[in-house]
């Protein structure tokens, strides 16, 4: 089986060279990219000054993560780091910002953590991008904390598709997207009558419901959007009957 992933460009070079290391046949395609917020940026360490130690500080990408440690010794000693994914995580800890990771990298995962339940009358810092991660601020908003969402960095759509190699349509069995940003891009370069006949392997069941709403009808969910879960979960497609 052959795969087709599609996720924002800096990580197509990485998963593509994980997924031929386990011996899959995967090209990536970088349809959108990052680009940061300069005034945002300007904003961080006005903003991190104002915490109080006991704030809990989320970080949801590895490019939110890599903005997070340029400012590492400003941050209160006792603020209390959650990474949503081990790569983020990473990052995170190599700067001696000692970061909480769920099992279930998403924000499913991050909200099933005990130290995110009680949260009553506490600060609680979510680092973004510009949209998304409704779910983790209107959920914590819920349980009694003080949300303040700061947004770095936004997804850009690129004009013409990054991809690692070559590809034919006829060459692809299953599709891998990371996120629903990526599943809207790639209906507006590829035609909907061919992406709609593939197998689909989504991370979370949020993006399989903006798969299903674009007319996706075969959708596999994959524990997380890692490239160790993806592979476990192309691998298990690889064997369906």
């Amino acid at each position: 089986m052959s795969f087709l992933i599609f996720r924002p460009q800096a990580k197509c070079v990485s998963s593509a060279q994980a997924f031929a290391n386990e011996g899959l046949n995967a090209v990536a395609c970088g349809l959108i990219d990052t680009e940061l917020d300069e005034q945002a940026l300007a904003a961080l360490p006005h903003h991190i000054a104002q915490l109080s130690t006991q704030s809990l500080v989320i970080v949801t990408s590895t490019v939110a993560a890599e903005q997070c440690v340029l400012f590492k010794s400003m941050w209160p000693s006792q603020v209390q780091f959650f990474a949503v994914g081990q790569s983020t995580a990473d990052i995170l800890n190599q700067a001696g910002l000692t970061a909480i990771v769920p099992t279930e990298a998403r924000s499913e995962g991050l909200l099933a953590l005990p130290m995110l339940n009680d949260v009553a009358d506490k600060t609680v810092i979510i680092i973004k991008g510009f949209g998304g991660r409704e779910l983790l601020a209107n959920t914590l908003t819920l349980r009694g904390a003080k949300v303040r969402e700061w947004a770095l960095y936004k997804r850009v759509a690129l004009a013409k598709p990054f991809c690692t190699r070559q590809w034919h349509h006829e060459q692809i069995q299953c599709i891998i997207a990371t996120s629903g940003e990526v599943i809207a891009a790639a209906f507006n370069h590829y035609a909907a009558s061919w992406l709609q006949t593939k197998l689909w392997i989504v991370v979370s069941e949020r993006t399989a419901d903006i798969a299903y709403q674009f007319g996706i009808t075969q959708v596999q969910i994959s524990d997380s959007a890692s490239d160790q879960a993806l592979i476990k979960s192309a691998k298990a497609a690889s064997h369906r009957p």
